[in-house]
């Protein structure tokens, strides 16, 4: 199974090495930092025009088929906070082969469950996937989403979001609860490495379909510190995604929601 989105710069072996320093794990903050700078610098590097993201899609999601993750639909509950994306968007909007996204659409997949198809998910699953996910979702804390910081893959534009880390463990609590996510987890997702969950959180913004990437980086270049404010998640939501050659990218259709608690939610209960 492939993720919709391939995950933005992963650590290479160098900086995995560093993980094992006197300090640990670096906080969230300067980590995601890092992660973006050197998704900037490989940007701004590269050679040729940027390739057409929904070529790619198309082969990833076997011809179109409709997703389920757990995500927060960001663009959806809180459209007010990207107001401040509109410079950025109007600049954007000047440069060929840039597929702005609706701030509808906006969200910070933590993971994709898999594919609704026969050798994949069936829609049939999916209320196991929130029965047994929420028992372990309602332990962990609520949190803050600190929305700040753009980046780009070859494919995408994006949006940083530091959790402080939060969704490392709400995908580690969503493993525990799901056998599909912890086979997701252990055989599938990239941001899964050999010293532990490299998950960080981004919100795409806009697609590359053919563009000029010096032309995309001189657009962005001054926005790249820009600070949106924070929203504090109380909720993790799963949800359908359904795009298609006609509606490329709908509004996040919702089928769950699970509350966080708190570690002292059901302290004897172990599911």
């Amino acid at each position: 199974m492939s993720d919709a989105y391939p995950p933005p710069y992963l650590p290479g072996e160098e900086e995995e090495a560093s993980w094992a320093g006197p300090g640990g794990a670096p906080a969230s903050a300067d980590e995601y930092r890092a992660r973006r700078d050197r998704d900037w610098e490989r940007l701004r590097g590269g050679a040729g025009a940027l390739p057409d993201f929904w070529e790619r899609y198309a082969e990833r999601s076997h011809g179109w088929r409709q997703w389920i993750a757990f995500l927060q639909p960001l663009g959806r509950d809180h459209a007010d906070l990207f107001a401040a994306l509109e410079p950025l968007r109007e600049r954007l909007g000047q440069v060929e082969g840039v597929e702005l996204l609706p701030v509808e659409y906006l969200h910070a997949t933590a993971i994709q469950i898999g594919w609704m198809m026969a050798s994949d998910v069936m829609w049939s699953q999916v209320e196991s996937f929130y029965v047994n996910a929420s028992p372990r979702i309602h332990r962990v804390r609520p949190f803050t989403l600190r929305l700040g910081g753009i980046s780009a893959t070859e494919e995408t534009l994006y949006l940083g979001a530091d959790d402080g880390h939060a969704l490392r463990e709400v995908r580690r609590q969503v493993g525990l609860g799901v056998p599909k996510v912890s086979q997701v987890l252990a055989g599938v997702d990239p941001q899964m490495t050999p010293r532990g969950d490299r998950f960080m959180p981004v919100v795409h913004l806009a697609h590359f379909c053919g563009a000029d990437r010096l032309a995309v980086a001189r657009a962005v270049e001054e926005f790249r510190e820009l600070e949106l404010g924070e929203i504090d998640v109380t909720h993790i939501k799963m949800a359908r995604m359904s795009p298609d050659p006609d509606i490329r990218t709908p509004e996040p259709d919702v089928v769950a929601e699970v509350g966080l608690l708190g570690p002292a939610y059901r302290t004897g209960y172990h599911n």
